[in-house]
């Protein structure tokens, strides 16, 4: 009777041809596919710090045209003060 090794040397052969050629050469390795999702999972994270950013900037968009806000962003930002009004700039 013959042992496994003799029995089945081809099949173990070629699976093992196979799986090699699927895993290292094929064009789309399984390394491949990991850095792929990698990838993905750090778009996806900048995506939503972008739609974050666009709801931020959207409201503040919204708020410039609102006279009070306008007002209070020129005074905090740029300095601006009013008529007989004066400006005290404190260091902390």
């Amino acid at each position: 009777m013959k042992g496994f090794w003799e029995k089945y040397r081809l099949w173990v052969i070629i699976t093992i041809a196979f799986l090699l050629i699927i895993t290292v050469f094929s064009k789309n390795t399984v390394l491949e596919a990991m850095a792929i999702r990698r990838r993905i999972k750090v778009m996806q994270k900048e995506q939503q710090y972008y739609r974050e950013r666009s709801k931020e900037d959207s409201t503040f968009l919204e708020n410039l045209k609102q006279d009070w806000f306008l007002e209070k962003y020129a005074r905090e930002t740029f300095y601006m003060k009013g008529r007989g009004e004066e400006i005290y700039l404190l260091e902390e």
